[in-house]
């Protein structure tokens, strides 16, 4: 029996958005230029091209550092090291993956709010469309995969096309949203209840569900958010015994505290109901959410049919929930097209 051991990588490479461009691009080679280096809080440097394609580097202090890959080979069944080293590899590019897509969700969210533009041309990044890379003079060289390859030849195409100038991004949108992405790093640190990441990527995946018109899949996904952000809303605010409200939390109401026991035993149509009465909600918001829950249990209980209009309702409620947690603007919002 022989057990090797080897350096996982270090490093991977996306294509987060098929549309927005980060400079000037006049021959091929530019594509692939270097536009911005960022640090991501010590979990991941960042380089972005001009392409828009985004690299991770993660360096070996990061919560997301390479660990050591083992390698059997001999007769008999394999050692149990080996198995659970291949489960806590399968971990470790999962929880990178989600915070590729948190990056992505972070960033375009940003631009797209600032632009006053439904989020376009987003990509989810899984682990079927990631490339090794390196970095040689100011420019990235990847690692070829046949999927990723796909995507940024349709996005060289998509070049050609007058269309892809309205989505060239000027310095100052790429540098605000960088540093969104820092400012949110630091507000997931004040949560107590949702997991900041995780919600903007399932808000972030139900966008692009609804812009494919998967309406019912995107209606849940974001329905889940809703919930936590909802909570999250509850604790923020100073509304349990023994919490005092955050910074962020500004917003007036005559909301009076309950105690951890009762918090713990209420459901979120309780939850909503006391923000609303509250006045943290208005009439306005506080009818949206009821409908959409309305929906959603129909969904979940008798498969009722969801629409593109619900999911799309629902991605609004998503980015007013978010307006009480996190600076603003910021919108995870997608169009979607139907024919007449």
């Amino acid at each position: 029996m022989t057990l090797k051991k080897s350096k996982f990588p270090n490093r991977l490479l996306v294509l987060p958005n098929a549309k927005y461009f980060f400079s000037k691009i006049q021959t091929t080679n530019d594509l692939w230029k270097v536009a911005r280096i960022f640090d991501c809080d010590g979990v991941a440097t960042v380089f972005i091209t001009s392409i828009g394609a985004f690299g991770f580097i993660f360096p070996d202090s990061s919560n997301l550092a390479s660990i050591d890959v083992l390698k059997y080979s001999g007769n008999g069944s394999t050692p149990p090291e080996v198995m659970e080293n291949e489960d806590d590899i399968h971990d470790l590019q999962l929880r990178r993956m989600l915070f590729v897509n948190f990056v992505s969700a972070a960033f375009f969210g940003r631009v797209s709010a600032k632009t006053h533009r439904s989020l376009a041309g987003a990509l989810y990044s899984g682990q079927d469309k990631i490339a090794g890379f390196n970095i040689t003079q100011g420019a990235v060289s990847i690692q070829w995969t046949e999927l990723i390859a796909k995507s940024i030849k349709a996005k060289v195409n998509y070049l050609n096309s007058v269309k892809w100038r309205y989505y060239f991004l000027r310095d100052s949108e790429i540098d605000d949203g960088i540093s969104y992405i820092k400012n949110i790093l630091q507000r997931q640190n004040n949560f107590e209840y949702a997991d900041l990441q995780s919600c903007m990527v399932m808000n972030y995946q139900a966008a692009i569900l609804h812009n494919q018109q998967h309406a019912a899949a995107s209606l849940a996904l974001n329905f889940s958010v809703i919930e936590s952000l909802a909570w999250e809303i509850f604790i923020d605010y100073g509304l349990v015994d023994e919490t005092t409200p955050k910074p962020f939390a500004i917003k007036k109401h005559n909301i009076a505290k309950v105690s951890k026991t009762t918090f713990n035993k209420m459901s979120i149509s309780k939850v909503i109901e006391i923000l609303y009465k509250g006045n943290l909600f208005n009439d306005y918001f506080y009818q949206r959410v009821s409908n959409i829950r309305e929906k959603r249990n129909k969904l979940m209980h008798k498969g009722a049919i969801i629409s593109p209009k619900d999911s799309g309702d629902c991605q609004t409620i998503v980015r007013d929930l978010w307006a009480f947690l996190i600076d603003t603007p910021f919108e995870l919002i997608a169009g979607w097209s139907y024919l007449r």
